[in-house]
């Protein structure tokens, strides 16, 4: 049973018994055709031999059949050699000395002259393979019926011994062509363990990726899919190391508030706590969504999502009056989780719908790269200084906005995650310029 769950074993085990059948077939149909070949070669002598007998057939004075002289071959000498001949029929045939006092039960005659082949039973029970014609001789009133047969048996051991051969010649070929599977099933196999032999080397360390470089065409890409893998990984972990330092900085002020206020225990107390607690709250909540693993298996409509948004961040800034421009094919799709595409856009929409003075516009499409989507406002914008700068966590670099900072440092975590990024640049209507580029589905 451990076999079979090998691809090893599976392979060999295919090979041979592909191998076993196909010897064996091809044995079979040698010895199928020697015998038809031998048959017929055993049915050309018998209808020489009829030509031969029948060659010292001639007319004698009162019109009757005689033989000149008898067939000169030897095996019709002998008695029961086997091979035996007749000339007529009843007690005036002509027999060959072979057949002794034997009389052979023969169907009645045809009498349109043509060769018959057919087997009888011989003088001592065996099967012979007979041929016989009915000739008319000159100046013989009746035909004459000629008749030569011969013992099966020696056909079938001529046979039986090819069939001997084949077979065993067969057998060495399947052992050695058995021989040669295993030795290319190993062969074959060989990357295989060298790319198991690579993801030990990464597992413990040794190496951070596979080389692609020494294997076999039809095993690279799967070396090339693992090491996007790896590298998604490595993102996931980079990600929830940062998430996990950041959750810690962001809770140290608060966690110093609280400290200094059970130092100094006043009326005001409680609501310092309820406020520290609703940061620290808000905090984590933040850190948690950026800190989930993406999901590339999944697939999202952009538009979709953009239409979802949009209502709600319309009622979120009711008291602007925005408008908005939406350019989303529908049949844009983003390859990774449903949330994690809406926990991005939102960030990107709720900070267009903050900045903007009257319009925010969203454009996306596809490039060789992947999707991209753009979000764009009519705002005041950012110097290019301070564009990097804006993409750190718990950056704001406007106190006088509500906010916490986080929005577009997870926004770049997310994209990051799922091989892309966030490009802040200047936008057409004056405003920021939020490029998001993400795999496509």
């Amino acid at each position: 049973m451990r076999t079979l769950r090998s691809l090893r074993g599976r392979l060999l085990l295919a090979s041979l018994a592909g191998i076993a059948a196909a010897s064996l077939l091809a044995a079979w149909l040698l010895g199928a055709a020697f015998e038809r070949a031998v048959l017929g070669a055993f049915d050309r002598r018998l209808a020489d031999d009829l030509v031969t007998v029948a060659g010292v057939l001639a007319r004698d004075g009162n019109g009757q059949v005689r033989m000149r002289r008898e067939p000169a071959d030897g095996r019709y000498a002998r008695v029961f050699s086997g091979h035996y001949w007749q000339v007529g029929e009843g007690p005036g045939a002509f027999r060959s000395r072979s057949m002794w006092d034997f009389a052979p039960v023969l169907p009645v005659a045809a009498t349109d002259g043509a060769l018959r082949l057919r087997e009888v039973a011989g003088p001592r029970g065996q099967v012979l393979r007979s041929a016989e014609r009915t000739i008319q001789l000159p100046g013989v009133d009746a035909p004459v019926r000629v008749w030569v047969a011969s013992d099966q048996a020696i056909l079938r051991r001529e046979v039986e011994e090819f069939r001997w051969l084949a077979g065993l010649s067969f057998a060495l070929l399947a052992a050695g062509l058995a021989l040669a599977a295993a030795g290319q099933v190993r062969y074959g196999l060989k990357p295989l363990r060298g790319l198991g032999n690579g993801l030990a080397k990464v597992r413990s360390g040794e190496a951070r990726r596979l080389d692609p470089a020494p294997l076999p065409t039809e095993v690279m890409p799967l070396a090339e899919h693992l090491n996007q893998l790896l590298e998604h990984h490595e993102r996931m972990v980079a990600r929830a190391r940062r998430s996990s330092q950041d959750l810690a900085h962001a809770l140290k002020t608060p966690l110093a508030v609280l400290d200094a206020g059970t130092q100094r225990p006043g009326h005001d107390l409680p609501a310092l706590v309820a406020e520290q607690t609703a940061r620290m709250r808000t905090v984590v909540e933040r850190h948690l969504a950026a800190g989930t693993p993406v999901d590339l298996r999944g697939a999202a409509g952009v538009a979709a999502a953009v239409a979802r948004l949009q209502p709600l961040l319309q009622a979120a800034h009711a008291d602007k009056a925005l408008s908005w421009d939406v350019q989303v094919p529908g049949a844009l799709r983003f390859r990774g989780a449903e949330d994690d595409l809406e926990e991005m856009l939102g960030n990107l929409l709720d900070n267009a719908c903050k900045w903007a003075r009257g319009q925010v516009r969203v454009v996306a499409g596809l490039a060789a790269a992947g999707l991209w989507i753009e979000v764009r406002d009519d705002g005041p914008g950012l110097p290019p200084g301070q564009r990097e700068a804006a993409l750190q966590r718990g950056v704001r670099l406007d106190e006088r906005t509500p906010g916490t900072g986080l929005g577009l440092a997870i926004t770049a975590d997310l994209a990051a995650g799922y091989g892309g990024q966030l490009v802040l640049d200047a936008a057409p209507e004056g405003g920021l310029c939020a490029r998001l580029g993400l795999p496509a589905a």
